[in-house]
């Protein structure tokens, strides 16, 4: 991961900042987005959602998992996109487990014409980094997500909607999706609302 993309998380992890971005502040600098991001499928992201999220069991039957809060927002004066995951939502009882908190830091690098990020959670307690592309209707991240080789793909993305999913590489050149996620849009995010 380049040292200014490390700089920036590691800013926010160290300032506390994985909660929600102060609505006064994004009313005040997060007006205008970059070209780059302007033209992303990721814009479409911005804003809360509440998450359906499965994963198959030792069977390879699909389960219901707790859901979650996602909420992506813009910062870095529109040239980068920070979302934020609680799982469970705030809304449902906490787990004996206790609730799983992350954040992502998603910067455009125009050199390479790619998106390049930072996931870290609480239960995680590393840095993973991933790159993406975009085609017209996917984005698709490939990094190592806990030491594995991974692709999460961003897909049928709606105004409203999207689909998600995780793959992990395993032997040769064969995927295995492990997670999945169906987003419903909440509300639009805070100084997005003229987009």
């Amino acid at each position: 991961m380049n040292l200014l993309l490390r700089s920036v998380v590691a800013g926010f992890l160290l300032t506390g900042s994985i909660g929600m971005a102060s609505q006064d502040y994004l009313d005040t600098h997060q007006k205008s987005l970059s070209g780059a991001l302007d033209q992303s499928l990721m814009k479409q992201l911005l804003g809360h959602w509440q998450i359906e999220d499965s994963s198959p069991d030792d069977q390879g039957i699909w389960q219901p998992g707790p859901g979650a809060s996602w909420h992506f927002y813009p910062i870095l004066n529109g040239h980068a996109v920070q979302d934020d995951w609680i799982s469970p939502p705030l809304n449902q009882p906490e787990p004996a487990s206790g609730r799983q908190y992350g954040t992502n830091i998603r910067i455009y690098n125009p050199k390479k014409s790619q998106w390049e990020m930072a996931w870290a959670s609480s239960k995680g307690q590393q840095i993973d980094s991933f790159v993406a592309t975009e085609t017209d209707t996917a984005i698709i991240m490939t990094g190592l997500f806990n030491g594995q080789n991974s692709r999460i793909t961003f897909f049928a993305i709606t105004e409203n909607t999207f689909n998600w999913k995780l793959e992990i590489k395993q032997s040769g050149d064969q995927w295995s999706e492990v997670y999945r996620i169906k987003a419903s849009r909440l509300i639009k995010s805070v100084g997005t609302d003229q987009l």
